[in-house]
């Protein structure tokens, strides 16, 4: 028998709210630029035919600049040679348009045909991004701190021009860069080994600039993501349908620019700081490229006027000096980019590397009947707040009882159902579920035994049948339709061509259908009612954007349903709970009132002032409907 006592559940949203335990537990390593490069190239050079395709590339374009300059030898040695004719210039410039054309035909090939070989590798680390993205704790979503620290994870990933595949491509091109620099290189050193110097610290010295200048810009990323996230939110915000009426008959778009306005003047304020840093060095970079014509040209103008050199070879050494500095300068910023996008890249591997799901719980939950939930002193506040959204709530729900939860808006009741179902672990006190301590359980293992409807409901672009089950694999379709009938959506997707195998939306497929709110609450209610081994139903406004009669219908279905099941009921339409067992009322994070519906009748306290009001409510629209069709 293990004695050992059952390991709990890391609070990864808690945790990392802390900035110096967040830095050491996302940023321990501290990978080199080498380090950086090796990890990304395990697939590369696992791969014989990238390889040979690189070293083909290399000599194919490397040898271009080469010929450029020979031509010109060859042209000047033949115009001064006696007897020169039109001829043998033909003939020579043929023969060069005929190898560079067959050169730069194989390097063209090569790298085209190799092109998506890169694409093909980012979409694996950009799905495996997603998967950390789309399992990482649920808390972790609501850390701004965090948020803004691993903001920039899909910037290496997210296009072929930048990140991963981006230095990908600038490598295997630099690969040409290279062969031509010291091809070129050996040919001046023939004549003065100065010039290659002067070359070399030219390529150092901007290397050098260029990493300070990136390096610069990456240590503000956080500020920068922190500004683009608030000014992404503001204007998806600003640009969304569903908010067109309310900023045109409500005259919004003020504020929406009020708020805008100093978040691009503290964006204006981070650019002008990195194109200054960029100005101020930028001076040493340029006058390090002159120095290499300057001393160039002294050079081999002298050396042609003492008679070193005939006017062929100065013609040739001259567009030499030409096209290797133009070649040292691209390799000094292909070598600057690739330095820059690895700082991106070591995020994005720190991001994919890190452990960002409260993982761990060992303890085991027996039976399958409906579950005990106990709330110790539980009490809870969001990451980087203060404010306790529940303080020290006891809460007791009996395995089988329908137990209905109300309270004013802001009172707690969403964030218990976070708490209840494990998206969460509480910031104190404990949470049991048939006696074992909820943290203490494996988080997947806690979600299998929750049917769950929250408040806010989207449909994915799938299939409807795929939205229901929740998978793409081995759905049970009789279990779809009948779990579509109890939620009362079958009638509007039995008169969809494609009836459950409609898809949704017209995100992925133009033929998709979009379902109103109501609809979109049904569906998930059905996926709710699908899950297989739910013993426990959740509803969080399950109802909200329907009409009184189809809540009173699917209420009357669950009310058969839920036999043998734990539930726990969240509405504010209070006249929706009356079939539950007991009724709590939370405030201000706390329960104030708890009983049945009668018995907080009869207190006449917070329950029955909003009971009575929404009833008044309801009785006078009634009347005025009644009004209206008495004409």
């Amino acid at each position: 028998m293990n004695s050992r006592a059952p390991q709990k559940r890391k609070n990864l949203a808690l945790d990392l709210a802390d900035a110096e335990f967040r830095k050491e537990y996302l940023h321990s390593r501290d990978f080199k630029l080498w380090d950086i490069l090796k990890y990304m190239y395990k697939p590369v050079l696992a791969n014989p035919k990238i390889c040979l395709a690189s070293i083909g590339y290399a000599l194919a374009n490397g040898i271009l600049p080469l010929f450029s300059v020979l031509i010109f030898y060859l042209l000047v040695e033949i115009i001064q040679s006696p007897g020169a004719n039109l001829q043998q210039i033909l003939l020579a410039t043929g023969v060069y348009a005929l190898l560079f054309f067959a050169f730069s035909t194989v390097a063209t090939q090569l790298k085209n045909r190799n092109y998506t070989f890169f694409m093909r590798l980012r979409m694996q680390w950009l799905n495996q991004a997603l998967n950390q993205y789309m399992t990482m704790d649920y808390g972790l979503y609501e850390n701004v701190e965090f948020l803004d620290d691993f903001g920039n994870w899909d910037r290496s990933v997210s296009n072929n021009v930048q990140g991963i595949e981006g230095i990908w491509h600038r490598i295997f091109e630099m690969g040409g860069t290279v062969v031509s620099c010291l091809l070129l290189g050996i040919l001046l050193a023939t004549q003065s080994p100065l010039i290659v110097i002067v070359a070399l610290v030219f390529l150092i010295a901007s290397y050098l600039i260029q990493r300070h200048v990136t390096g610069f810009r990456h240590s503000r990323r956080e500020e920068l993501t922190r500004v683009r996230r608030r000014t992404g939110k503001i204007t998806e915000a600003a640009s969304d349908f569903r908010y067109g009426k309310d900023l045109r008959l409500f005259k919004f778009s003020g504020k929406f620019m009020e708020l805008l306005r100093p978040l691009v003047k503290t964006y204006e304020k981070l650019l002008k700081l990195f194109t200054l840093r960029s100005l101020q060095l930028s001076f040493i970079e340029s006058l390090a490229l002159v120095l290499i014509d300057l001393s160039s040209l002294l050079i081999l103008i002298n050396s042609f006027l003492q008679g070193g050199i005939t006017l062929a070879t100065l013609v040739m050494l001259l567009s030499a000096v030409t096209v290797f500095s133009a070649l040292m300068q691209k390799l000094a910023e292909s070598m600057a980019f690739v330095k820059e996008e690895s700082m991106y890249v070591d995020d994005t591997i720190d991001f994919l590397e890190a452990d960002l799901k409260s993982s761990g719980g060992s303890a085991e939950l027996s039976g399958n009947g409906p579950v005990h939930v106990q709330f110790e002193n539980v009490s809870f506040s969001y990451p980087a707040s203060d404010k306790l959204v529940l303080d020290k709530l006891n809460l007791e729900i009996k395995p089988g009882e329908r137990l209905a939860l109300v309270g004013v808006n802001g009172a707690g009741k969403t964030t218990l159902v976070k708490l209840l179902t494990g998206l969460y672990l509480p910031t104190d006190g404990r949470i049991l579920i048939d006696g074992v301590d909820s943290s203490h359980i494996e988080p997947e293992k806690l979600f299998s035994i929750f049917g769950v409807v929250f408040q806010e409901c989207s449909p994915l672009a799938l299939t409807v049948a795929e939205n229901v089950a929740g998978t793409e694999l081995d759905i049970d379709r009789e279990r779809v339709v009948k779990s579509l009938q109890t939620a009362g959506l079958w009638e509007k997707v039995s008169s969809f061509e494609l009836g459950i195998d409609q898809p949704l939306l017209k995100v992925v497929d133009d033929r998709g259908t979009i379902l109103s709110g109501g609809e979109n609450q049904k569906l998930s209610i059905a996926r709710a009612l699908y899950r297989d081994g739910t013993r426990c139903m959740v509803m969080d406004e399950p109802t909200a954007a329907l009409d009184a009669l189809a809540e009173a219908k699917i209420y009357e279905e669950f009310d058969a349903l839920l036999s043998g099941r734990t539930a726990l009921f969240i509405s504010h339409r209070l006249a929706s709970t009356l079939f539950c067992d007991r009724i709590l009322l939370l405030d201000d994070g706390r329960i104030a009132e708890q009983g049945t519906h009668d018995e907080l009748m009869e207190n006449g306290g917070l329950y029955q002032h909003m009971f009575t009001t929404q009833g008044k409510y309801y009785q006078e629209k009634r009347d005025e409907q009644q009004e209206e069709r008495n004409g």
